[in-house]
């Protein structure tokens, strides 16, 4: 018996308390979120194409390159350069120059897509950062649930033992040992699943970092909970500031409206500069200038159809704003609804479900030291406080991944209390 009460106290010291490998490295999610932001391939795409948009700029506002010209002029056909007295061996320079203001919009569209493109790169490192503290969360919950479930089934195979003893000594019923084999099976089963889920998220994990796929891990660091400090109200307003998906979209409406003032001058014409030098021999030689202008007359099937191009696509641009903040704003409202059901349960199970079920077990076990419970009850009693410790960390867990997809759609980290 006292084997028995001794054993029983070990394990309810590792109930609530995971044991951490003396040779296993601890992992931290900030640690991780800096080095995915760094490392991963979707980011640097993104950034490259930032730095693609930028080189855009100067490009978007430079005049085309100048032509230049070598020719003769008058050349009589039988070749006789002395013959006509226009006879002339030309060379001319000529430069395009669009109608004024046409030049300065392009390039301040050009702008507003290099600071769309900037936007997009946060939006990438937004979503993956919200990838690696979800899979963060998750390994460190398969890590909890496997160490608990390892020490469920230790009491468990010590329990046998003390059972099939009581069996022999005609103290126990057979019964009893059926059952706790039962239970050590579906611990085994429960273990098996978690081995899996865990090495599918630690190659997620890699994965995201840009690390070869059979690249240690190591162990998530433990968490305590920390209650956000927010309003939905709030939250929506900080969205349309911070989210960087709805400024590249605001970004995009912008530069949409500068393609359509860049069209409208498209009514206007452009000019061409032309300076010409011909040499005559034994003449005087000739200057010419031009000025040459594009004539817009194919306004109702070019110019008209082009700023009907231009605004269609600010309406498709705005279309895709209003759908993304009503996006946005639904998941702020069902992350926080959903963060208060979990601050409410994670408080009930803190506060209420766990001490009370260690005061039960507390309870059987006295009752069963003067042989008034079944050992049934001891062991029942016993396994609900592992899956109400099991399930407290599943809503904590929850309650993570919940504030992350939170702080993803809101664009900026929430403030925080530390529930003592």
């Amino acid at each position: 018996m006292k084997r028995f009460i001794s054993l029983l106290a070990v394990a309810f010291s590792f109930s609530t308390a995971g044991i951490i490998a003396a040779d296993e490295t601890v992992i931290h999610v900030e640690l991780l979120v800096r080095e995915a932001i760094e490392r991963n391939p979707k980011i640097i795409a993104a950034r490259e194409r930032h730095s693609m948009l930028r080189e855009k700029i100067p490009q978007a506002g430079a005049l085309d390159d100048p032509m230049l010209g070598f020719g003769v002029v008058n050349l009589p056909s039988d070749f006789d350069f002395n013959e006509e007295d226009m006879t002339m061996k030309e060379i001319s320079v000529s430069q395009i120059f669009p109608f004024p203001g046409k030049r300065g919009l392009i390039k301040e569209a050009a702008a507003i897509e290099a600071d769309a493109g900037a936007a997009d790169v946060d939006e990438i490192a937004n979503q993956v950062e919200k990838d690696v503290k979800t899979a963060f969360y998750d390994l460190s919950h398969v890590y909890r649930a496997m160490e608990v479930t390892r020490r469920t089934k230790s009491l468990l195979e010590e329990l046998s033992k003390i059972t099939q003893t009581r069996y022999a000594l005609g103290r126990g019923i057979q019964e009893d040992i059926i059952r706790i084999q039962v239970e050590i099976s579906k611990m085994l089963d429960e273990l098996i699943m978690f081995e899996q889920k865990k090495l599918s998220l630690e190659a997620r994990l890699n994965y995201l970092l840009n690390r070869p796929q059979n690249s240690p891990v190591g162990r998530p660091a433990e968490f305590d909970f920390r209650r956000a400090v927010f309003s939905s109200e709030e939250l929506q307003q900080l969205a349309l500031t911070n989210n960087p998906m709805l400024r590249a979209l605001k970004q995009e409406i912008a530069a949409g409206g500068k393609t359509v003032e860049s069209a409208k001058l498209d009514y206007l014409p452009d000019f061409s500069l032309k300076f010409a030098y011909g040499q005559r021999d034994d003449r005087l030689d000739m200057y010419t200038g031009m000025i040459e202008m594009n004539l817009p007359i194919f306004v109702k099937s070019k110019q008209e159809r082009k700023v009907a191009e231009g605004n269609a696509e600010v309406r498709a641009a705005q279309a895709k704003y209003s759908s993304a903040k009503n996006e946005i704003f639904y998941t702020i409202t069902d992350m926080g609804s959903m963060l208060q059901r979990l601050e409410r349960k994670i408080e009930l199970y803190r506060t209420g479900i766990i001490p009370q079920s260690r005061l039960q077990i507390d309870t059987a076990m006295s009752a069963y030291m003067v042989n008034k419970a079944d050992f049934m009850t001891l062991l029942d009693s016993r396994m609900r406080l592992y899956r109400y410790v099991l399930d407290y960390h599943d809503a904590l867990t929850e309650y993570e991944k919940s504030l992350t997809a939170l702080e993803t759609a809101v664009g900026t980290k929430l403030p925080r209390e530390i529930t003592q």
